[in-house]
């Protein structure tokens, strides 16, 4: 009788730490499956998972879960490295508390067609957090330049970014001002009296929205809002 009792005693015990310290790879592999399922590929990536105690991981449920990846690919959307960080991570129901973290390389349409990168900022709701992109004026400039040549015939010079959401354009004998503004679907665009001409939008692939645009510092700060939960297919 006491065999048993011993035996029954360190199934138990074996069961708990298997709880206790397989839980973490178990989830990692959970989300990292949910990942794939939404349309998350990369060249090289880590998903880790943690809570206290462990054991909730295996009711999908992780205080902290941390994506790291590089050449990576959300369906048709590509950036350079992607480091975020998810916080109240319900894995079986989809959703995150908050998230914050940093994507680089981040590709950009431009009227030009030449391929365009910006790095994002992101913190704030799982459903809603802000995220922050920054484009440089040479790149404005020379999207802009193209664009007008395209849209309006016009050969532009040069341009200026002037605060806080204005951009002027120099062409052979005259100049023209415009506002920055984000259109109707959702693309940063440029009004002037000319007509209003697109110049950079993002892969709609990916679940980041544009909000509004300013300048700062001589660049473009575009503000944009993130759902990070649908990176987990919610």
């Amino acid at each position: 009788m006491r065999g048993c009792l011993f035996v029954l005693v360190l199934a138990a015990v074996v069961v708990s730490a298997g709880a206790w310290f397989g839980s973490p790879a178990l989830a990692s592999s959970l989300i990292s499956a949910a990942l794939d399922n939404a349309g998350y590929h990369a060249g090289s990536s880590t998903v880790t998972a943690s809570s206290s105690p462990p054991p909730k991981l295996l009711l999908g449920r992780a205080d902290r879960v941390e994506i790291a990846g590089t050449d990576v690919d959300f369906r048709t959307f590509h950036a350079a490295t992607l480091d975020l960080v998810l916080t109240d991570v319900d894995v079986f129901g989809r959703t995150a508390g908050r998230i914050s973290g940093r994507i680089t390389g981040a590709e950009l349409t431009t009227a030009d067609a030449v391929p365009t990168t910006a790095d994002v900022d992101i913190e704030g709701p799982g459903d809603a957090a802000t995220a922050t992109i920054v484009v440089d004026g040479t790149t404005v400039q020379r999207v802009v330049i193209a664009a007008f040549q395209q849209r309006f015939g016009v050969a532009v010079t040069s341009t200026e970014l002037i605060a806080p959401d204005t951009l002027r354009i120099h062409a052979s004998g005259a100049t023209v001002e415009g506002r920055l503004v984000v259109d109707e679907n959702g693309a940063i665009a440029l009004s002037t009296v000319l007509g209003t001409a697109a110049i950079l939008s993002l892969d709609p692939a990916f679940p980041l929205r544009f909000r509004a645009i300013g300048v700062v510092d001589g660049r473009l700060r575009i503000d944009a809002t993130l759902d990070a939960e649908s990176l987990l297919g919610g």
